[in-house]
């Protein structure tokens, strides 16, 4: 019959082992999470107190580094060490075999490192890509988190970032809009540029420097396409869609007022011939 006591005795060393793994890997783990993060974490707000994407990713790597480091660690005070040198050719085969089933998940842990030393690319920005667009909220070890204009978070794998283009339009101090209009040729040039001009200083939302300016841009068939180029002070705090919307408002407006002709129609060539017929008396 088979007893506490002789499993006890059969396998209590196995037990003791394990129990010793266990405890080294959580203790470690722990000490890495209660004492080294939270150091790492002072020291980077300190010297980087405007970029948390860089102090909060160096937080998870920091973790993630000494749960790595306590394996090993806790298999050689388990005693393990031997059984792991003696399954030389399992260990590898297992290494290969992970290595393979997980080239996309260390790929994403790869591209994350890069995406987070990169000065230019930080939570807060809005970003272009691929057809997409959205402000980003979070860059963690596998994805980065992305919230749309439409309030929609995706998540996206962090190797489609490094590994395309992105276009950062608010990354600077300053943003430019450009308004085109299409004006008659009967127009008064000079009279059409100063109530572009106009337009633009009536807005607080848009910068004097640099100073608005109006081009002729194109000379149509039919009409002269103006061009008024304006900038956005603070692009990332402003919102630059209701800015565009305002200024175009106000352009159409004020040209009408200022009995300026807006897109005037083509002229039309008609070919064909046209048979009229009367009938019965006058």
């Amino acid at each position: 019959m088979v007893t506490f006591e002789s499993l006890l005795a059969q396998y209590g060393a196995w037990f003791e082992s394990v129990g010793v793994f266990l405890v080294t890997l959580l203790a470690v783990s722990l000490l890495g999470h209660l004492t080294v993060r939270p150091a790492v974490s002072r020291v980077l707000t300190a010297r980087n107190p405007n970029n948390p994407t860089l102090v909060n990713a160096l937080e998870q790597y920091t973790t993630v580094l000494f749960v790595i480091v306590a394996i090993p660690l806790a298999t050689t005070a388990a005693g393990f060490g031997g059984l792991v040198a003696g399954s030389t050719m399992i260990v590898a085969a297992g290494t290969l075999a992970v290595g393979v089933a997980g080239q996309d998940v260390i790929g994403n842990l790869v591209s994350g490192l890069f995406l987070v030393a990169d000065p230019d690319f930080n939570v807060g920005d809005y970003i272009e890509w691929n057809g997409e667009a959205g402000t980003v909220e979070r860059i963690d070890l596998r994805v980065t988190r992305v919230r749309t204009p439409a309030d929609e978070v995706l998540t996206v794998p962090n190797t489609q970032l490094s590994t395309n283009a992105i276009r950062t339009p608010f990354s600077r101090g300053k943003y430019r809009l450009t308004e085109r209009v299409l004006v008659g040729y009967d127009t008064d040039l000079d009279t059409a540029t100063e109530v572009l001009l106009d337009a633009a200083d009536a807005d607080d939302r848009l910068a004097s420097d640099p100073e608005p300016v109006v081009h002729v841009t194109s000379l149509g068939e039919n009409a002269i396409e103006l061009s008024a180029r304006v900038w956005v002070d603070d692009p990332r705090t402003a919102d630059v869609p209701n800015v565009d919307s305002a200024f175009a408002t106000r352009v159409k407006r004020r040209l009408q007022a200022a009995d300026v002709s807006l897109a005037p129609a083509s002229a039309q060539r008609v070919d064909g011939r046209l048979d009229v017929s009367m009938e019965g008396e006058r």
